[in-house]
Parts: structure tokens; sequence; C-alpha cells
């Protein structure tokens, strides 16, 4: 039975571990609270480390915008002043050239001008009639041309050439270098064969002629023909070199061949009549070659210093106001005397010739 005195003792142990148990509860609330509190202050040290990046990332998005604003509006002051420059260089240029047109020699410029400008395209379209004239002409004499003529004269340029005889030459001519050279390595390696010294002969192996003199003795019974052709030497003289030359002379003779192939076709076309009679043909049917002639192979007026005229009269037009030319310098403004027509000429290019006369001579009226 407990005594009195022995429940008492039990009653402070437990009131002592209630105690202890108080304190551990307690340290463990004091920690706890000690790390939440830790970890409010680093969830509030990164809440702020953000709020600074975002604030740093808006002040360099903003310089930049900024920047690229400045460049835009630099740019655009750029762009303003060469505008407002060319404004005031034209301006200054249309006063300068006010000024001078009211002057003799600016006067004349002037009235030469509002004739030029009428007179060039008149004389470009008189080009582009003749260059049609001769297109057309051109084509109705080619198509008359016979099929076989147009095609001999069309591969007369290859048999003059013959390329695939010369391409074929140069590889047989190739080939016959390669063999040359295989040839030489092959003398080559003959030779150091041949000076190369002799093995020290073995004294307990059997020769070749030793195993020979074996077969002809009567009591042989050991050595046969088989095993004497297994110990025979190597002869350097036995190798077939003579057939190592065949590749190099039949290259040799192939390219050698193709070669006075090539020279002979070409002079047989060179000597051919056929195409340079035919030219001589066509050209005295026509007055030209159909199958040479690109366009007109002369203008269409007289004289030959009107060569290039139209170009020139454009050009003074366009730079007179900024030259400023003399009276003196300017291009007389005439339109050129067309050539007469002609029997050697297609009906084309006459009916155009003609043409240009009555115009001339309507405008002279």
């Amino acid at each position: 039975m407990v005594s009195p005195k022995d429940r008492l003792r039990h009653i402070e142990e437990s009131s002592a571990a209630s105690r202890d148990h108080l304190r551990n509860i307690e340290r463990s609330s004091v920690a706890n609270a000690r790390a939440s509190a830790e970890n409010t202050q680093l969830l509030q040290g990164i809440e702020y480390t953000n709020r600074m990046n975002m604030v740093y990332n808006g002040i360099i998005a903003e310089n930049s915008a900024r920047q690229l604003q400045t460049q835009r509006q630099q740019l655009a002051l750029q762009q303003e002043q060469h505008a407002l420059q060319q404004a005031v260089a034209e301006q200054t240029a249309r006063h300068e050239f006010s000024m001078w047109r009211q002057t003799p020699e600016g006067s004349a410029f002037v009235e030469w001008q509002e004739r030029a400008v009428s007179l060039v395209p008149f004389l470009r379209d008189r080009e582009r009639t003749w260059h049609a004239a001769w297109e057309h002409a051109i084509g109705r004499a080619r198509a008359d041309v016979p099929e076989d003529e147009r095609r001999r004269f069309a591969s007369h340029p290859a048999r003059l050439k013959q390329s695939g005889l010369r391409t074929a030459s140069i590889t047989a001519f190739a080939i016959a270098g390669l063999c040359a050279l295989f040839l030489l390595g092959q003398l080559l390696l003959l030779s150091l064969m041949a000076s190369a010294p002799e093995p020290t002969p073995d004294p307990d192996r059997i020769t070749y002629e030793e195993c020979l003199a074996t077969l002809d003795d009567p009591d042989n019974f050991i050595m046969n023909e088989a095993d004497c052709e297994a110990i025979k030497p190597a002869d350097s003289s036995s190798v077939p070199v003579a057939a190592l030359f065949i590749p190099l002379v039949l290259a040799l003779g192939t390219g050698v061949a193709l070669v006075v192939m090539r020279k002979t076709r070409r002079r047989e076309a060179q000597n051919d009549p056929t195409v340079r009679n035919e030219i001589e043909a066509r050209t005295a049917r026509w007055g030209f070659d159909p199958l040479t002639t690109q366009g007109p192979w002369f203008p269409w007026y007289e004289s030959q210093r009107f060569t290039g005229y139209v170009d020139g009269i454009e050009h003074m037009v366009r730079n007179g106001p900024s030259q400023r030319p003399l009276p003196s310098q300017l291009i007389p403004l005439q339109v050129p005397t067309p050539m007469r027509p002609s029997e050697r000429l297609p009906d084309e290019v006459n009916e155009v010739l003609s043409s240009f006369q009555q115009e001339n001579v309507r405008l002279s009226q």
C-alpha cells in the first residue's frame, strides 16, 4: 500500500515534469516566433529587392526611350535642315536663272530650249521607227532562209573550233602522262630490286639448283617439281616491262591521232566555201545577211555628224539652266536629212525613208 509520503513525492515529481514540459513549450514558442520574425524580415528584403529592380528597369527603359526619342529628333532635324538647304539652293538657282534669262544670253537659251523640247521626242520617234522597220525586215528575210542553210551557218563556228576533239586530245595526253609516271615508277622499282644485295644463303636450306639435281637422281622419292617451284628465286628479267609501254603508246597515239583529226577537220571547215557562198548569196539578195544582222547597220540620216545628236541636245536641255551656255555654244536645232531609198534595201526600210523625206518636205514649207 502506498504511503502518503510516497504519494506526495509522486505528485511533486509530476509537477516538476509538467513545469519542464511547459518550459519546453515556451522555448519552442519563442523559437517559432523568432523564426517567423526572420522569415518575415527575409520576405520583406526580397520584396524590397524586387521593387528596387523594377524601379531600376523602369529607369533604364525610360532612359532608352528618351535616347531613342532624342536620336529621332536629331535625325528629323538633320533631314529638315537638308531639305531646307536644298530648297534654298533650288530657290537661289531659280532666282539666278530668272535673273539670267532676262539677259540676251538667257533669252536665247530659253528660246532654244523651247524648240529643243519639241525636237527631241520627234527624233526619238524616228529612231524607234527606223529600228522597228529593220527588225521586221530581218525577221521576214530570216524566215525565207532554208532550214538546212540556217543549220549549216549555226554549226559553222563549232566546225571551226572542234572543241570536242580538242578536249579528247587533252584527255588522251593526260592519260599518257599518268602512264609515263607509272612506268617510271615500275622501272625505278625494278632497278632497286636489281641493285639490292643478294641474301646470304642458308647452309641448312636446299637451293633451287640442288632441288633440280635431286629430281634428276633416279633414287629420289622425297622431292618433286612442286617443291622446286616453291623455292625458285624471282627473276627480275622475267617481268614483262614491254607490256608496261602498251598503255603509254596507246594514249600517245590516240592523242596524236585526235590532234591530226582536229587539224584536218578545221582545215576542211575553213576551206569549205559553202557557208561563205551562202552568206554572199543572202547579202546579194537582201542587201544584208539576215542570219548575222541584229539591227540597223547604218543610221537613217545621211551625215554622220548627227551621231549622238539627240543625246547632246537632251544633255544641254537639262544642264543648261545651271551651266548657262552662250548663244554660240547652243547646238543648232535641225532635222537631219534622211537617206534616199535604194534597191539594195528592204521594202520596209525604203518605206520608212520615203516617209521621212516627205515629213522633211512638209516641215520645210
